[in-house]
Parts: C-alpha cells; structure tokens; sequence
C-alpha cells in the first residue's frame, strides 16, 4: 500500500505521531498534526520550538518615559517620580491626609499643596495671628484679642460691633423729658434741659422760688 501523508504501516492504518520525534523545547507541548507538529508555548516563550523567551518590553508598556525591565512571562517598569504601575497612573500624594486642622489637599506630580483656611506651614500646623491683619476698627477698639481659630476685638465704651466699627446710640428715642435735647456722649449721655432739671429734664423748676 502506497500511503498518504501521515500515515504508515502494511496496510496504511497507523497514524504517523510526528511528536516522538519532535524538538519542542521544554517551555513547549508537542501538538500531533496530520502532516507535521506545532508547539504549544508556555507563557513568556515563543518561536516555532518554544526555544525563545518573549520580550515583554516589546510592546512598551510603560509610559512618561520609564525604563522597562524584561522578565520571564512579565515585565517591570521602573518609573519616574509620582507615577506607579505602568507608569501612567500619577501617584495620590493626598492619599496619606497630609493636611492638617481642616486644610485640603491638592495632588501634584510626585507633589501636594496644602490649602490652609485657618493655620499656616506647608500642612497646615502652624497656627495663624488672625490679629496680623488688623481687622478690628482702629477707632473703636481697645485691643485685637486673639483666640484658638479666631479673634476678639475689644471695644471702647461707646462702639459696639464684631469689629467696633458701630459707635453707640446712648439717645435713645424719648429718654430726655418735655422735649429737651439728648446729648450722646462716648461713655452715657446728657440732656440739655434748661428751664428744666433732672437727669432725664423731668423736673419743672419753681420759678416762684427763685
């Protein structure tokens, strides 16, 4: 018998294993064909033998311009400040909370700032003189008084107000008596009472007793 491909035998009925003979490497599996074999690669090997290991870094995988380092079945980069896997993720550098006393973070590249509402320092930890600024009336205020997180403005007898901005109304309507006129002054008040007398004009002098 004249066998096809593949075959042998006296009578052709023997399927030739072209696996026993094959040179698959160890990193490959034989796979019988019906005119010849192939080779299964393991993971990281290629070539028609499987005698090749893969460049992983063939692909370049890695970005911001990392070096990437082959290994077997697998690569590594090796990536530049602030940035991490393959080296297209920008590191968290606000992952850690590094702002302190209520102060939000603000991610950079292999960086962070700190917006600080009411403390100073690059997180946040120093405390803030709110009296630096000034912000208590000049006019008003005795002294700026500094508190944890904020302040006091301490006013002269006749302001009033968060700043001592607002002077003090001590006239109040219908204080003077018999239609005298009220005097404010910084620290009360006075009424201009003649002919009257008395603290408020409340009192009619006897003329007959002059």
């Amino acid at each position: 018998c004249l066998c096809p491909s593949g075959y042998t035998g006296v009578y052709c009925e023997q399927d030739i294993d072209y696996c026993v003979d094959s040179r698959c490497s160890e990193h490959g599996v034989c796979l019988d064909q019906r005119y010849n074999f192939t080779c299964r690669c393991m993971l990281g090997y290629e070539g028609p033998l499987c005698d090749v290991e893969a460049n992983e870094c063939n692909s370049f995988p890695c970005s911001n311009g990392a070096t990437c380092v082959d290994l077997i079945s697998d690569y590594r980069c090796h990536c530049p400040p602030g940035f991490e896997r393959t080296c297209s993720q920008n590191v968290n550098d606000c992952w850690s909370q590094p702002c302190l006393n209520g102060g939000s973070c603000v991610d950079l590249i292999n960086d962070y700032i700190c917006h600080c509402p009411l403390y100073s320092g690059g997180d946040c930890s120093s405390s803030v003189n709110q009296c630096v600024s000034n912000p208590c009336d000049p006019e008003g205020t005795i002294l700026c008084e500094e508190l944890k997180s904020t302040y006091r403005c301490v006013c002269h007898h006749g302001n009033t107000g968060t700043h001592c901005e607002t002077p003090i109304n001590h006239c109040v309507d219908g204080l003077c008596q018999h239609g005298s006129v009220c005097v404010d002054l910084s620290r009360g008040f006075k009424c201009d009472c003649l002919p009257l007398t008395g603290q408020f004009c409340e009192i009619n002098i006897d003329d007959c007793e002059l």
